[in-house]
């Protein structure tokens, strides 16, 4: 008779203990040591105070979940986003720029294993420019999602505003949604990516199914209207540029034409 190796699956009490941070990692979860091991607890800040539940307990390292905080440090800000800790574009809002740039200089540091004097750093708000917003349609409420993954989740958080966007497509977010929602094939779109390219922004459609002419039609006056170059990318994987010029960039007095299925950085 075989017999298989079956794990045996690590036990977590959830007991409530308190911690107090003393770092914060690249991803902004708040570090503690409980038990001889690195504790990793989602909204925690350096020199702050907390009662936590353990929800992960592994051989090298922990999670907790926060249940009452019972300290706050000084570097702790009001996150600017409406949707922050829900929608799991953003992790670090609630922490300082100050604050956020250390431990990213930090964690360069350990991975060099050498002195870094300074981080290169843009602009702490409007920045990202490229963006996919999932679309789901809702056949009790007749409403159409558009939004970003909730945290370890498929759920979508509708998105109304999106403040480390770059200007131009957040202000694009609400036409955006009110022109897919206007569509008769709304039910067959998967997702729209947002770019901004320095000649203007563009938009590409994910959709499942054939659109019909009345509905492409709609997508290209909006593409006029609102000068933004229009994609569609149907189930097949083809890329059809409806409207508009190929995109570019300019870096360093070259001037880098690209696909809107090119990767690119989202920070320039």
């Amino acid at each position: 008779m075989a017999q298989f190796y079956s794990a045996k699956r690590r036990v977590t009490t959830r007991q409530i203990i308190t911690v107090t941070v003393n770092d914060l990692d690249p991803f902004g979860q708040g570090v503690a040591r409980h038990n001889g091991k690195a504790l990793f607890i989602n909204g925690l800040l350096p020199e702050e105070s907390a009662e936590i539940t353990v929800t992960e307990d592994k051989k090298q390292y922990a999670r907790g979940q926060v249940k009452r905080r019972l300290s706050s440090s000084p570097e702790r800000e009001t996150p600017r986003c409406p949707h922050f800790g829900i929608c799991g574009g953003c992790q670090q809002q609630h922490a300082s720029i100050a604050l956020q740039q250390r431990s990213k200089r930090a964690a360069l540091h350990r991975l060099m294993k050498r002195d870094v004097d300074a981080v290169i750093a843009g602009e702490p708000w409007g920045y990202r420019r490229r963006a996919r917003l999932s679309l789901n349609y809702q056949p009790k409420t007749q409403q159409l999602q558009m939004g970003f993954r909730k945290a370890n989740s498929n759920e979508i958080i509708d998105v109304v505003q999106c403040p480390v966007l770059v200007p131009a497509l957040e202000a694009l977010l609400p036409a955006v949604r009110e022109c897919l929602s206007g569509l008769k094939g709304k039910r067959q779109l998967g997702h729209v990516e947002l770019v901004s390219a320095d000649n203007g922004p563009l938009m590409v459609l994910r959709h499942t199914a054939a659109l019909i002419a009345e509905d492409k039609e709609k997508l290209e006056r909006f593409s006029h209207s609102s000068g933004v170059a229009l994609y569609l990318a149907p189930e097949s994987e083809i890329l059809e540029r409806v409207t508009g010029e190929s995109p570019w960039y300019s870096s360093d007095g070259l001037r880098l034409t690209f696909s809107p299925r090119d990767f690119i950085q989202v920070n320039d």
